[in-house]
Parts: C-alpha cells; sequence; structure tokens
C-alpha cells in the first residue's frame, strides 16, 4: 500500500473485501445484505469483463425478432467485436478494471492483435470500446457496476499511414462500364445459369445495400410505375458461416422508395425479364439463382469482383462501396445533401460523415476548379 493510502476492510459472514473508499464499503455490504436473502443469488461484485459482457449479449440476443428489436446479425457483431478485447481483460474483476486498463487492453489488440495475432484496425477497435461500453452501461442498470470505466477510456489514436485502406470510388463511366458488363448476363446461356445477376447488380448500381438487394421481394415492385422499388426487408449473413436471416431494413431511414427505372434506364426490362422466368410470382425473393433458392451474400459479392473484373474497372473493398461512389457523383452533379440520404437511405448527418468520399481524385477536381476561380 503506497505511503498516505487508506483502504476500508468489510466484511459480512460470507466474505470479506477492501475498498478504496468507505461508500464503497458500505455499499457492498448492503448489496450483500440484501442479495443474500434470494435464492441464487451471486455477489456482483466478483463479477468478470467476460460475465458481464456474456449476460449483456444474452440480454440483446433475446431481443432478436421482436417487436422493435434488435437483428441478429447486429448481435453477433457485438460479440465478435469484443473476442480479442476480452482475451485481454475477460478474467478480470470488472469492478477492479479502470480506465487506463482498458486503453491499455486496447493498446494490445491494436499492436499484437487477438486469437489470430494480427492487429486490429483504428475501426475494429474503436467498435470494441463502443461495445465495451454499452455492456458497461447494461451492468449499471442492474446494478452490478457502480460506474462505467470505458466512458472515460479512449482508443487509440489512429496514425497518419498506418496503412488502412483508402476508400475507393468508382467515377460516373466507370459505374456505367460496370452496368454495361453487368448487362451482357441478360440474355443468352449467361441468363439461363444466373438469371438473377442483371437484375440483382442494377439494383446495387441504384444504391441498395447487398443486403436490401438480397432481400427484396416481388410484392415491393411495382413494374407498371417505372420499377418503382419499395425497400422494407433485408437478408443478411448471421455470422461467420453460411446462415442468412430475413428480416427489417436497418432503420427507419432505409424504409423508402426508389425509382430505379429513372435512375439506370433498363432496369425496368431486366426485372421484368427475371420475373418471367421465375415464373411471374406475386411474392417471394426477388434474386434467386437458376433453381430458385435465395442467392447467399458472399456469393454476390463474388460475382459483383467477377463482373468488376471484366468490365475493368477497380474493385472496391466492398459492394457497398458503390454507395459512396453514388453519393460522390450526387454531390458533385449538385444534388442537396438531403435528397442524396433520402435516395441512400440515410439521415443527413450519416450520409455527410460517412458518404462523401475524400480521395486523390476529389483533391486533383478541386484544384483545377480552384485555379479557374484564381484566372479570374
Amino acid at each position: 500500500m503506497a505511503r498516505g493510502e487508506v483502504k476500508f476492510q468489510a466484511r459480512t459472514n460470507q466474505a470479506k473485501r477492501t475498498f478504496p473508499t468507505l461508500e464503497q464499503a458500505r455499499s457492498w455490504i448492503a448489496e450483500i445484505r440484501d442479495g443474500s436473502k434470494r435464492p441464487g443469488w451471486v455477489d456482483p461484485s466478483r463479477f468478470t469483463v467476460r460475465e458481464i459482457c456474456d449476460k449483456w449479449i444474452a440480454a440483446r440476443r433475446a431481443e432478436v425478432g421482436t417487436p422493435g428489436g434488435i437483428r441478429e446479425v447486429t448481435v453477433n457483431g457485438y460479440a465478435s467485436s469484443l473476442h480479442a478485447l476480452l482475451l485481454v481483460i475477460g478474467d478480470d474483476i470488472a469492478r477492479e478494471v479502470g480506465p487506463k486498463d482498458i486503453e491499455a487492453a486496447l493498446r494490445v489488440i491494436a499492436t499484437k492483435g487477438g486469437k489470430w495475432k494480427r492487429p486490429l484496425s483504428h475501426r475494429s477497435v474503436s467498435y470494441a470500446l463502443g461495445s465495451l461500453r454499452q455492456a458497461f452501461d447494461f451492468a449499471l442498470r442492474e446494478k452490478w457496476l457502480t460506474e462505467n470505466p470505458a466512458d472515460l477510456a479512449k482508443a487509440p489514436r489512429k496514425e497518419a499511414g498506418s496503412g488502412e485502406k483508402k476508400m475507393l470510388r468508382w467515377n460516373p463511366s466507370q459505374l456505367t462500364a460496370f452496368r454495361t458488363e453487368a448487362d451482357t448476363y441478360g440474355e443468352g446461356e449467361k441468363f439461363e445459369a444466373e438469371p438473377w445477376l442483371r437484375a440483382g447488380m442494377r439494383l446495387t448500381l441504384c444504391g441498395l445495400r447487398r443486403s436490401e438487394v438480397l432481400g427484396f421481394d416481388w410484392k415491393y415492385l411495382d413494374l407498371d410505375d417505372g420499377a418503382s422499388t419499395l425497400v422494407r426487408q433485408s437478408r443478411v449473413k448471421t455470422g461467420r458461416g453460411n446462415a442468412t436471416a430475413l428480416g427489417p431494413v436497418k432503420t427507419d431511414a432505409s424504409k423508402r422508395a426508389v425509382q430505379t427505372e429513372k435512375i439506370h434506364p433498363g432496369t425496368a426490362a431486366a426485372l421484368r425479364a427475371l420475373w418471367l422466368k421465375q415464373g411471374c410470382p406475386a411474392e417471394g425473393l426477388v434474386i434467386r439463382d437458376a433453381k430458385g433458392q435465395p442467392v447467399h451474400p458472399d456469393l454476390y459479392s463474388e460475382r459483383f469482383r467477377a463482373v468488376c473484373d471484366k468490365a475493368g474497372v477497380p474493385r472496391p473493398a466492398r459492394v457497398h462501396n458503390v454507395r459512396h461512389s453514388i453519393a460522390t457523383a450526387l454531390s458533385e452533379a449538385g444534388v442537396s445533401d438531403h435528397q442524396a440520404a433520402a435516395l441512400l437511405g440515410h439521415d443527413v448527418d450519416t450520409y455527410r460523415r460517412f458518404y462523401l468520399v475524400v480521395d486523390d481524385e476529389g483533391a486533383a477536381e478541386a484544384a483545377e476548379a480552384a485555379g479557374a476561380i484564381f484566372a479570374l
């Protein structure tokens, strides 16, 4: 014990503990006396970080499928984000963990990594901290913790030139080149083998998320109104395996109508050809293979990359990056932020913060515009 440091011991019939303050000692005694009267009660002051996180994940998982509840893929994302962090501090007593302990653990996973010994990206480290904060907030509500040390912890700063990939965007001519290549799947042997591909890729080029394309149902399509598409549900991977789940869209802002034919003329014809191929269904998933089975998200991404290669356009990191390309193109064309955000199914703040791509091409265009201004 450091000189001048005072510790307070608390004792009950069941146990003895030492606390840094008299208030915490008295609070623990009150917990013990109240809780020990209940069968199966466990002293929450001894819960580990892992136990609290597990209990939080279990509580969130119980919400899946309930009105207004969380999506299964989101719960799995929380569990995955915490995995590496729990390898470092999971066995520590939660009430004894402070902000500095959490920051030290974050530095470990940022430099040494987790199970696979690979450093985690700045985004993954920040996500882990955010998940831990939520787990500890849950513990506060349950009165298992008296404070949330994760609220005061900060993720390591992202280093300049850290090597994380810059977001890649396509310019309008590259978007058009991709569409032209995808359209080759609209007839002949390619259409027979993968009748969904042309229509699916066109929906992606209209700004739908991959999950929204894969969850799109015929009952939400009006072929007589320029292929007006109502986005109402999504289909996502639920984990690292092959399982998928059909459920609601990501947010309320994601519920929207997209005039696909106005964006890419010919989309109505592509959807009608697929509809006829499937026997003119009144409802059911649109993106199905030749055998009538839903197309898996991984296969969709694989075919997307193949079309990129054949079209001669650079591969984005994800299918999702097409949305960023569309957002940047709309901004450069003078479309207002609130209109573009509505098309892509986001609130304006999220659209501005995450969707407008900052890259060297944009800087070069800005430099050219600046030159024209100063030449006046």
